[in-house]
């Protein structure tokens, strides 16, 4: 089956939201959950439901590896996280990964999580209402990517090296990047976005992507992503000044802001984050 994208499952799937759904029960029946009646999510690359896992209501999270869609990393990244301490997410109560049958059989991974009950800050990546943001929740944003760029990490994925970062910049901006602005390099979140945490209780929802990255580059992503709500992009930003102004936050935001704009040639932009971001940009070329 094709999607409408052009790209291939490599087996015949005529109806992906009935075989996601069988990926679910089969996966429940192989932990021992009990799935609830509702509450179902499909996406591409995974279907979510509630369980009783355990004697809790839990969270199950089936993911199909598809060679050609995904990063084996991503796909293992929930897993490879559970270990690290202080970053506010779902706890991983338990992993399996099975293989479903086919002509081309299929890796699945399962992982039952602590059921989150806040919902997301914002049904889109790049935030456009403010949401109900207590203070507390500014000090677990800041202490939770403090952990985590405290947790040593091997995990790399494309772009986010120094040489990248340089063909990247250069394309973006046509003009040399400040001597104040220096990359360190740590590990962060590459996939932080108003759609990957909760409010208003602070939780990140989504560790597939975690890596070594410029450091500061979760947090300027989601002060970037934030700038069509000025109020709100400003407590992200007072809650992060210590990454954010530094030499490799200024690199961070350089570089977070030409990733978001990249990505902006094929989204929509209704509210014309795309001209903030350049005239933001401008400033931190100056």
């Amino acid at each position: 089956m094709t999607r409408k994208s052009g790209r291939w499952l490599p087996v015949r799937i005529d109806d992906l939201e009935k075989w996601q759904a069988g990926l679910l029960e089969q996966s429940a029946s192989r932990l021992g959950a009990g799935l609830s009646p509702g509450g179902r999510i499909h996406r591409w690359g995974f279907v979510g439901s509630p369980v009783m896992f355990r004697g809790q209501r839990a969270w199950l999270r089936v993911s199909p590896f598809l060679e050609h869609e995904m990063s084996r990393k991503a796909w293992r990244g929930t897993a490879e996280a559970a270990a690290i301490p202080g970053v506010s997410k779902p706890a991983l109560l338990h992993r399996i990964e099975w293989h479903a049958d086919g002509s081309a059989p299929i890796p699945v991974s399962a992982e039952v999580l602590t059921l989150v009950t806040d919902p997301l800050a914002s049904r889109e990546r790049f935030l456009r209402t403010a949401p109900d943001l207590p203070a507390d929740w500014f000090g677990d944003l800041s202490a939770s990517l403090a952990a985590l760029r405290a947790y040593p990490t091997d995990r790399r994925f494309p772009v986010h090296d120094a040489e990248e970062y340089g063909y990247l910049l250069s394309a973006t901006y046509r003009r040399p990047v400040p001597s104040g602005c220096v990359p360190a390099f740590g590990t962060e979140h590459i996939d932080l976005n108003w759609e990957n945490i909760t409010a208003p209780r602070f939780q990140i929802i989504d560790m597939e992507h975690w890596c070594v990255a410029v450091s500061g580059y979760g947090a300027a992503s989601l002060y970037l992503a934030a700038l069509e709500v000025p109020a709100v992009a400003a407590r992200v930003r007072a809650a992060l000044a210590d990454v954010l102004d530094t030499p490799t936050g200024r690199y961070a935001q350089l570089v977070a802001a030409a990733l978001i704009l990249r990505n902006l040639t094929r989204l929509p932009d209704p509210g014309g984050l795309a001209a903030r971001l350049h005239d933001y940009t401008d400033t931190l070329l100056a």
